[in-house]
């Protein structure tokens, strides 16, 4: 099917009368690309204008599209559907978000448009621009697909297909799956202040070695009061938040988190004590509570999740009580997990068990999962790309049905920009064949250095199984093993062909240095042993670090900030060169 020739239209673009907010925004952005890729002028023409004949694409639930005859049924609330029938291409879903996905595939798939990341794109230059017959359905893996991607545009996140809290996405883009406050996570203590509620009722509180503590510990849940009181505040929090929501034209919140404080300390009362032993778990207590909880909010009128934890010590599911309609339980192996394995490695058995666990005991299991550790050195090169993809599969097969990836350290993460991109392509569908994922954005985003980067990526997977090194939340500097004199060696020589392979190509130059940041910084703290693979010049690699952080500062971050980042960045150089210099 010709769509343009010699930058000439050669299709109309009709859009379903009766079209939602979302499905004029797919509408819009197919023609919008369509004019950048080919330089053709297309526009959005009303279903009613359409004669039914002539070659044409036809974007939402249209009267042709509903009288299709399709063995597979009506499309699901995120499915979408290419159909080509005679000389007119259908693109179409479910509602909401099924027609804005069925275009960004039909851009992704068959035009070449790629979305790299939320600052950088590429679109193809297609004078003349043909597509195949099409006949095509899907829908993402994942029902809950969420990137805490930091200040990203909300165009960005729906056109990566996630429709998370972080998306933020407007009824425009489909909307999203949103928490109400106060918080969407660790909100004991913000229903419950110790401030204003341990004084007056201490026996709300931890007990601990017969103390009532407030702060730094949690809260008594076995207390008879207690579901009624957090219901009453929860109610309200959810009347403000859809308010809010209705005044701000935001997506109506649905999801309501309870769960316990990010710290320890639970309540050792009689009563507490007593469910935990029947339970074998601290889970225990926590679960009880939200099926309460959920029980009371329950209204007919209102779709509501209740959101908690199973996480730190509650990791482990309960022996009898399951979770009731209604609340969804993530699981997060924080503080249990190998960051540099994935999940079907003798070193995550005890995070493994405890996914497969909970899928017995609750209908909505999630997953808050990590691209990375944490503290000063969690941005340190870590083999844990093709451990996403493998964890993302297994996760799917073992009943996870959302997952929330926390995803720190925007600029400094390591191999930031290509993670990001695996990860969200990998929660629409995970079995998708991992190579050729990669090969796709290296070739794709760095040009003639994706090969090279390929064998860093190769590189690093080895030192890691040849030295293995598990890391945890909060890894020091020693933890990293695989970092040796060879690995830094072999990698410094692999950017270095990187580089002089896009010499000249100042964009791809931009992305490969953002690629070698991590190994940089790495380089940096490692001197005594990097030094001679770094090229010996703790100054040359220094600058290019800096000057990494002050391109990345100039996509990404506004101005006002670029002078207090760049003061850190120069202390940490200082620091690590009086460091190596004694």
């Amino acid at each position: 099917m010709k769509l343009a020739a010699d930058g000439i239209a050669r299709v109309e673009v009709y859009l379903a009368d009766g079209a939602s907010p979302a499905e004029r925004t797919a509408a819009r952005e197919l023609v919008d690309y369509l004019t950048k890729v080919t330089g053709a002028r297309f526009e959005v023409l009303p279903e009613a204008d359409d004669p039914g004949d002539g070659r044409a694409i036809v974007v939402g639930p249209s009267a042709a599209a509903r009288s299709i005859d399709d063995s597979a049924g009506e499309p699901g609330d995120e499915e979408w559907v290419l159909r080509t029938v005679g000389d007119r291409l259908h693109l179409f879903g479910g509602r909401p978000r099924g027609t804005l996905y069925a275009v960004y595939e039909f851009l992704e798939r068959h035009v070449g448009v790629r979305w790299w990341t939320p600052y950088e794109q590429y679109v193809p230059d297609l004078p003349d621009l043909e597509v195949p017959v099409l006949d095509e359905r899907g829908r993402p893996a994942f029902a809950y697909r969420d990137i805490s991607l930091g200040d990203v545009s909300r165009v960005f996140a729906a056109r990566s297909r996630l429709n998370g809290h972080f998306s933020r996405a407007l009824p425009s883009y489909g909307g999203a799956r949103t928490y109400g406050g106060p918080h969407h996570v660790h909100t004991f203590h913000l229903y419950v202040p110790p401030a204003e509620f341990l004084e007056q009722h201490p026996d709300y509180f931890s007990e601990i070695g017969g103390l009532r503590y407030g702060e730094e510990a949690q809260l008594c849940l076995t207390h008879p009061d207690l579901p009624e009181f957090v219901a009453e505040r929860m109610a309200r929090e959810i009347d403000d938040a859809r308010r809010e929501a209705a005044e701000n034209g935001a997506s109506l919140p649905t999801l309501f988190s309870f769960s316990q404080n990010d710290w320890g300390r639970p309540c050792e009362c009689e009563r507490c004590r007593a469910l935990v032993e029947r339970e074998g778990s601290e889970s225990g207590p926590v679960i009880a509570f939200v099926n309460e909880l959920a029980r009371l909010l329950a209204r007919e009128d209102l779709e509501l999740w209740i959101d908690t934890l199973a996480y730190h010590y509650t990791l482990d599911p309960p022996s009898g009580l399951r979770a009731v309609p209604g609340v969804v339980v993530r699981v997060t192996g924080l503080h249990q997990r190998d960051f540099t394995m994935s999940i079907e490695h003798p070193s995550n058995a005890r995070y493994a068990e405890a996914v497969e666990a909970w899928g017995e005991r609750t209908d909505q299991l999630w997953v808050w999962d990590y691209s990375v550790p944490f503290g000063d050195y969690g941005d340190f090169p870590i083999p844990n790309l093709r451990a996403t993809a493998q964890d993302y599969a297994w996760y799917l097969d073992h009943g996870v049905e959302g997952i929330y990836l926390q995803a720190a350290y925007p600029i400094a993460g390591d191999m930031r920009d290509l993670k990001m991109w695996v990860a969200a392509k990998l929660l629409s569908d995970p079995r998708q064949d991992y190579d050729r994922l990669i090969a796709e954005f290296t070739d794709g985003y760095y040009g003639s250095a994706g090969a090279p980067i390929r064998r860093y990526l190769e590189l690093l997977e080895r030192a890691a199984r040849r030295n293995p090194s598990p890391i945890g939340y909060l890894p020091d500097p020693a933890d990293y093993g695989y970092l040796d004199r060879k690995f830094f060696r072999a990698a410094h020589r692999l950017f270095d062909r990187a580089e002089r392979e896009v010499t000249g190509d100042e964009v791809s130059l931009r992305r490969v240095r953002h690629a070698r940041l991590s190994l940089d910084r790495a380089s940096l703290v490692f001197w005594p042993v990097a030094g001679k693979g770094a090229g010996g010049d703790f100054s040359a690699v220094a600058e290019r670090y800096r000057r990494t952080w002050r391109e990345q500062l100039a996509i990404r971050s506004a101005a006002a900030e670029w002078e207090a980042v760049m003061d850190e960045v120069d202390r940490e150089i200082r620091y690590w060169s009086t460091e190596h210099s004694d």
